[in-house]
């Protein structure tokens, strides 16, 4: 896949950002990365969100149930980054833990595809899945 230093660098700092901002309960510095029609598949949401309105809702939703958890440590892997002309993808790894009250834990890959638009690397689709554990069992 092609490789471009400076870009990775570029694509890495923005992915990193978008996390701290969820950190830091801040939509607006991670909506200053996506492109505003941008579509999210979120690991938690079950239906595609699209455009800047429907993310704007998925936000508030997202930080109220971050809020009825304790606190949440989250651990941002390295991505892999392809790009050609102006189009680049990134896939990588999140790891979660949430404390009590309603805590949880997992594992999520993530495929961000960028597009650069006005020399600004921009999300135009961000896709979120559960790693899995392993094979399901085969049963009759």
């Amino acid at each position: 896949m092609p490789q471009d230093t400076d870009i990775n660098a570029e694509i890495t700092a923005i992915i990193k950002g978008i996390f701290t901002a969820f950190e830091e309960h801040d939509p607006e510095g991670i909506e200053g990365h996506m492109h505003p029609d941008s579509t999210v598949w979120d690991v938690f949401t079950p239906q595609l969100i699209r455009g800047t309105e429907e993310r704007n809702k998925f936000h508030a939703d997202d930080q109220e149930q971050m809020q009825a958890r304790g606190p949440l440590t989250l651990t941002v892997e390295d991505p892999e980054v392809s790009s050609w002309d102006d189009t680049a993808i990134a896939m990588y790894y999140i790891n979660y833990s949430y404390e009590p009250p309603n805590a949880m834990e997992g594992r999520a890959r993530i495929t961000d595809v960028f597009r650069r638009i006005n020399s600004k690397w921009m999300v135009v689709h961000h896709h979120e899945g559960v790693v899995p554990t392993g094979i399901p069992p085969i049963t009759e």
